[in-house]
């Protein structure tokens, strides 16, 4: 049996997404698709359109035939920390294969750049230096700088997919993992707001938030769109600001991505602001990306520290979400494979600190809807195991 996994947010899962799983079968000669997904908050920190168990139920109908959690102390974190986190669950899991989507599917071009980031050449690095120092960025000192050694276009290695594309490599190699690597080419920008056929998460989302029902819809498969009626949501301004206002210096500078001055800048700009967005836009600049920012403000939000993050360097279980009532003979499998504890049931993970502050960022990301009943906490407790 050979078993493909996929590491993914699907907020929400659209044609773009059907078609990287129907390309991974054709590419790999898989028998099974398998995939890890974020929770109730994304990568970026942003706070996921759809719940988990909808997404879950988008996938299934569409092609994947079991989903696992990617859990939160991972997936709002660092692109390094996601990849990470997705690699050591679907390599524990006993996964064959680990296929990414990428703005481009040069697999050497992509092994050439995560040999780079671990192994940095004296001259990258004197680029890098040389870059920051003209007032760049890092990201965009440190892509420029490796574009030149490769003879790349500084611009095809600054994507978001191909970016985490490295950060998977990466972590493959420093794992020593048996997993292969199959990189599926994307349709379609990370970032395009236009809709159509292969219209990107983000201006799916966007259609949702403008009313545009029908439009957004015209981007998810046919099977999935009984699933992807999101209930009205309003901003976490609340909840953020009165978490970051009561928050002490000590415990702002225990959040994961925080140090050099950055906790007296939230500390002092959080009662300086009355929003959201207007604390991120005070507190951007050069030196800290929107990304880091928002993730920050979140990890805050949720009750991540650095001390969990530490004593938690990788998922300590594999959390099955949902799977194909067609499915029990890769569940046996990956039940014979696995070297990581699997559990399907929360009552199996009560009391596990990565699992407890699971539960709070899904009931911080329950009080955003305006439904009574969406606003009941213990929602992990409560919710089945998701059959398609």
């Amino acid at each position: 049996m050979k078993i493909a996994g996929i590491i993914a947010e699907y907020n929400p899962f659209h044609n773009g997404h059907a078609l990287h799983v129907r390309r991974t079968r054709e590419a790999t000669g898989c028998d099974y698709v398998i995939a890890c997904m974020d929770g109730h908050f994304t990568q970026r920190g942003e706070a996921a359109r759809f719940s988990k168990w909808a997404r879950v139920r988008m996938a299934l109908s569409c092609g994947v035939d079991a989903v696992f959690e990617l859990p939160a102390l991972f997936a709002v974190r660092p692109a390094e920390v996601f990849a990470a986190g997705g690699v050591a669950i679907l390599d524990g899991l006993g996964a064959d294969v680990l296929s990414f989507g990428s703005e481009t599917a040069d697999l050497g071009a992509l092994n050439a750049l995560a040999e780079i980031s671990l192994n940095e050449p004296e001259s990258v690095s004197e680029a890098v230096r040389r870059g920051l120092e003209a007032g760049k960025s890092h990201t965009r000192a440190r892509g420029e700088a490796v574009a030149g050694y490769l003879g790349l276009d500084p611009e095809a290695l600054n994507q978001p997919n191909a970016i985490l594309a490295v950060e998977y490599l990466r972590a493959l190699r420093k794992r020593g993992s048996r997993m292969e690597a199959a990189a599926i080419e994307r349709v379609g920008g990370y970032h395009d707001r236009a809709l159509g056929t292969f219209a990107s998460a983000s201006a799916v989302r966007a259609a949702f938030e403008r009313g545009d029902v029908e439009g957004a819809l015209s981007a998810i498969p046919g099977n999935a769109r009984p699933f992807a009626l999101p209930d009205a949501m309003h901003g976490m301004d609340d909840l953020l600001l009165y978490r970051l206002r009561g928050m002490s210096p000590e415990a702002l500078v225990a959040l994961p991505e925080v140090g050099e001055g950055l906790e007296n800048r939230i500390g002092k700009l959080c009662r300086e602001h009355a929003s959201r967005q207007a604390l991120l836009e005070a507190l951007k600049c050069k030196r800290y990306t929107w990304s880091r920012l928002s993730r920050t403000l979140t990890q805050a939000m949720i009750g991540m520290d650095s001390g969990l993050a530490a004593a938690c360097p990788e998922p300590p279980y594999a959390r099955l979400l949902g799977a194909r009532e067609d499915a029990k003979p890769l569940l046996r499998e990956l039940g014979a494979r696995a070297s990581i504890p699997i559990a399907s049931s929360a009552e199996a993970l009560r009391g596990n600190p990565c699992f407890e502050l699971e539960c709070r960022a899904t009931d911080l990301w329950a009080l955003m809807h305006d439904v009574p009943a969406e606003r009941l906490p213990g929602r992990e407790f409560t919710e089945r195991f998701v059959k398609v």
